[in-house]
């Protein structure tokens, strides 16, 4: 694998592994926000079938995130054996229509880009 390709497919694994960790936060968020409205909702008595099917689809989703993040995190993984070029990971990214979201994956992308090789992995030389 020549260098550029190395650095893409590094890339296209940071991406992975950023929207992994995003979906994640995601679940939490959604798990912290569905448990508060419960507790809420028993402070003041107001429990009603369709609330509580309602906070059951919070949980549904909150188990298919957390399922997807685990299936990113092991994609991210095997990433490796992937030849991706650079400015495709670029273009998915560049997709992403919520623009924080879409910094914070352009910054992950850009910090792999930027990192130095580890100390004895330089790259090979031909003569």
């Amino acid at each position: 694998m020549n260098g550029n390709t190395e650095s893409s497919t590094n890339a296209l694994q940071s991406l992975v592994s950023e929207v992994g960790a995003i979906v994640c936060e995601v679940a939490e968020q959604l798990e912290t926000t569905s448990g508060g409205i419960s507790h809420e909702l028993m402070k003041a008595g107001d429990w009603n079938t369709d609330l509580i099917v309602k906070l059951q689809g919070f949980d549904r989703m909150w188990q298919q995130l957390t399922a997807v993040s685990v299936v990113l995190q092991r994609c991210s993984e095997l990433i490796s054996h992937c030849e991706a070029p650079q400015s495709s990971v670029e273009d998915i990214v560049a997709e992403v229509s919520m623009r924080q979201t879409r910094h914070r994956l352009q910054s992950a992308i850009a910090t792999e880009a930027l990192a130095p090789l580890e100390p004895g992995l330089e790259q090979e030389q031909v003569f």
